[in-house]
């Protein structure tokens, strides 16, 4: 019996695959996914998965929560049926050159006002304390008006959110000149509304911040508390800027909800995009920001140098490269070698004292490391991570101060019994656990300055 061959059904490529799913969400207006989606690459398809490489597993967690939907979709809509998806970390990976920004000609025009030239996204240094905010900034600049808007960074003072703010405003302005960005403070934003309503010119604020304005940039926006009038009006302004597809991008040294006197209507607004934090930097982190704006400056910072500005100044970026620039002044000015003790004598009156370390420091130190109230810390709940907290600051305080175990006990509530085994668990945890050991090396650098 004679049988006809028939060929086996072709399994689509992962290119071919991939290649389809972007050209629909290009069509579907979805560009803005791209910014993270595109930087992954097609890998196979195995057992009707399609398995993606990616940088580094904070994307692939990312991505997976924000996107597997919509990419499960899509892959739907251009394949046989629904398929699953996959990721493995692929090592040195970057965007395709087709999803780079294309290249505009620009004519001859000047910067945004107030828009620093010297903050862009190359010379920010990204790290664990600010990887999301950095790449959610790089989303924004890339489709201003469709990915997250708002965009609201929050974090401590002097930590780079201004930095980031600058730099989706240059990056903007140099995509598209003809993008009209607005970039200015909360208060400077209050003083022109006062000054507009004392000298009836409300129709030119308005037209500069609605007609003409493409991009909204605002700093410190959590000094607009308690401000009912200026309230009153950013609200309008956020909604027409908002409903023409205009971007939004906020800063503020808190999220929206301890933002005192803030607008119930406000706080939705800012709840509307995406909310994320800058952290304080790592030990790792500061040394690299020393080194690449060393490398900016053309100063050539020895690494002893640089690790010793970076123990020396822990909480604040700003403080950190205004250091760095004093000891690059005084090294043009008197040529001598950048060393430890050059530095150490440059710095003498800038750095900060060695602080003293008590038990109230500890807990608000640990607390904030945990991301748990202090309150907590004191308080009889079992919870895995407060208890965890609870026990490494019990152990701290043995360990840094001169309190004995029933002095310490009665700054937690809690009896010498309860320290004592605290304190052995957490030495214990130290010698056999290095991501303990990790913590507890980081939160004493914090305390004593070292």
């Amino acid at each position: 019996m004679n049988v006809l061959a028939r060929p086996f059904p072709q399994t689509p490529s992962a290119e071919n695959l991939w290649d389809r799913m972007l050209d629909c969400l290009r069509q579907d207006k979805r560009d803005y996914a791209l910014t993270w989606i595109g930087r992954m690459q097609p890998l196979e398809v195995r057992e009707n998965t399609l398995v993606l490489g990616v940088p580094d597993r904070f994307f692939r967690d990312w991505v997976d929560n924000h996107y597997r939907e919509l990419m499960e979709t899509t892959l739907a809509r251009v394949s046989d049926g629904p398929m699953q998806l996959d990721y493995e970390v692929v090592e040195g990976m970057a965007p395709p050159p087709e999803l780079q920004p294309a290249q505009v000609v620009k004519p001859e025009g000047r910067r945004p006002p107030r828009l620093n030239a010297r903050f862009t996204f190359p010379s920010f240094v990204v790290a664990d304390s600010n990887q999301l905010a950095a790449a959610a900034a790089q989303a924004v600049s890339d489709s201003p008006g469709r990915a997250y808007n708002p965009l609201y960074v929050y974090g401590g003072t002097g930590l780079g959110k201004t930095h980031l703010l600058h730099a989706i405003g240059n990056k903007i302005w140099e995509n598209d000149p003809t993008q009209r960005v607005v970039y200015l403070s909360s208060e400077q934003f209050t003083n022109e509304y006062i000054e507009s309503v004392r000298e009836q010119r409300m129709p030119e604020f308005r037209r500069k911040f609605r007609d003409d304005c493409d991009v909204l940039l605002l700093d410190d926006v959590q000094f607009l508390g308690r401000k009912e009038e200026t309230q009153r009006e950013f609200f309008h302004t956020f909604n027409t800027l908002h409903e023409l597809g205009k971007a939004i991008i906020l800063t503020s040294d808190m999220v929206p909800a301890e933002v005192p006197g803030l607008e119930e209507r406000l706080r939705s607004r800012f709840n509307m995009g995406l909310i994320t934090d800058i952290q304080e930097p790592s030990f790792e982190t500061r040394v690299a920001i020393l080194q690449k704006k060393a490398a900016l400056d053309g100063l050539e910072l020895p690494d002893e140098a640089a690790h010793f500005i970076a123990r020396a100044i822990q909480k604040n970026v700003r403080e950190l490269e205004g250091a760095l620039v004093k000891v690059s002044a005084i090294h043009s000015l008197t040529r001598q070698p950048v060393t430890v003790d050059f530095v150490a004598h440059v710095l003498k009156d800038v750095l900060p004292a060695r602080q003293t370390v008590d038990v109230e420091s500890i807990q608000r130190e640990v607390a904030r490391y945990y991301k748990v109230p202090v309150e907590a810390l004191k308080e009889d709940r079992r919870h895995k991570a407060l208890a965890h907290a609870r026990q490494v600051a019990m152990y701290l305080s043995r360990k840094l101060t001169k309190g004995s175990f029933p002095e310490i006990a009665a700054r937690f509530n809690k009896d010498h019994s309860t320290v004592i085994s605290a304190v052995r668990k957490v030495e214990k945890q130290r010698e056999t656990d290095a991501a303990v050991k990790r913590e507890l090396d980081e939160l004493e650098a914090k305390l004593t300055g070292e």
